[in-house]
């Protein structure tokens, strides 16, 4: 024989048939759940993520002041591309805040980012203005050995990272001869800042080769059980 059950719609419990009430609440028990008490409507809210929204309308409105900037500099043209001292620093604030801060890359590829960037904003403003070389000159040196510098300490403090930072490391090492190169080259430079930077660049090498040797010594002591 079927045994029936009564259900309390307030609680969502089935109760013995030999109760008028439920137990819990005292609410007047029905043969059936009313119409979707089991499986009751969900209202869909669509999601919007807002700070997408506010980065996306952020980016709109700098390609438009880009845009505007580059179509009155054409329409005004005077011999000088004044637009690139506002397309510049605006690209540089965009990696600052979107590739550096909001992002979760590698430490390698975010100071990677902000050399590059502010050496071609620190051109820019040399180029739009005076043209005397002073990006080149004192800037860029003094960029590549912070920079390097920066990915040193950082590698050294963070040393279950290595294998994510150790190309962009190779990398900077190549970059802070740049100007040693140039200066070489008979392109003048700040030799204080030149010399910054080829030395940062020459610890970074010493560095690598002490860990190259390193590695190379455990895995001889792991391979002949030493």
């Amino acid at each position: 024989m079927e045994h029936k059950m009564n259900f309390c719609d307030k609680c969502c419990v089935y109760v013995d048939d030999c109760f008028e009430n439920c137990p819990l609440c005292g609410k007047q028990l029905t043969i059936s759940p009313s119409e979707n008490e089991l499986y009751p409507q969900v209202s869909r809210k669509k999601y919007v993520d807002r700070h997408s929204l506010v980065m996306d309308y952020l980016l709109l409105a700098t390609f438009v002041v880009i845009t505007l900037c580059v179509a009155i500099n054409i329409f005004t043209w005077n011999g000088t591309p004044w637009f690139l001292a506002v397309a510049a620093p605006t690209l540089y604030a965009w990696v600052l805040v979107k590739g550096t801060i909001l992002s979760d890359w590698f430490a390698g590829v975010k100071v990677l980012l902000q050399m590059v960037t502010l050496i071609a904003m620190f051109m820019a403003f040399d180029f739009v203005g005076s043209r005397s070389g002073w990006s080149y000159q004192y800037m860029l040196p003094l960029i590549l050995a912070i920079g390097i510098a920066y990915i040193d300490i950082y590698s050294y403090n963070h040393k279950s990272h290595w294998r994510g930072n150790l190309v962009y490391a190779i990398l900077f090492v190549a970059m802070g001869f740049i100007p040693l190169i140039l200066y070489v080259s008979g392109v003048k430079q700040g030799f204080f800042l030149m010399a910054l930077s080829t030395f940062a660049s020459g610890i970074t090498i010493l560095g690598l080769l002490r860990f190259a040797f390193r590695y190379l010594k455990l895995e001889m002591q792991k391979r002949f059980h030493m």
